[in-house]
């Protein structure tokens, strides 16, 4: 599970960096209560799919 957490993480620091200012939104998105919102779904594809090609 360390690499969903490394994820979520990742998500929610990018999103801060781009501007969002909403925080309770941001800790969902690292306490992993928004894993099957876009962000995260996009996130999750992507890893899979670089995991394929490594």
């Amino acid at each position: 599970m360390e690499q969903i957490d490394e994820i979520r993480a990742s998500v929610a620091d990018e999103l801060e960096r781009r501007g969002l200012s909403n925080r309770q939104f941001i800790r969902e998105i690292r306490e992993g209560k928004r894993d099957d919102g876009p962000f995260m779904t996009g996130a999750l594809a992507w890893h899979r799919r670089q995991a394929r090609v490594r």
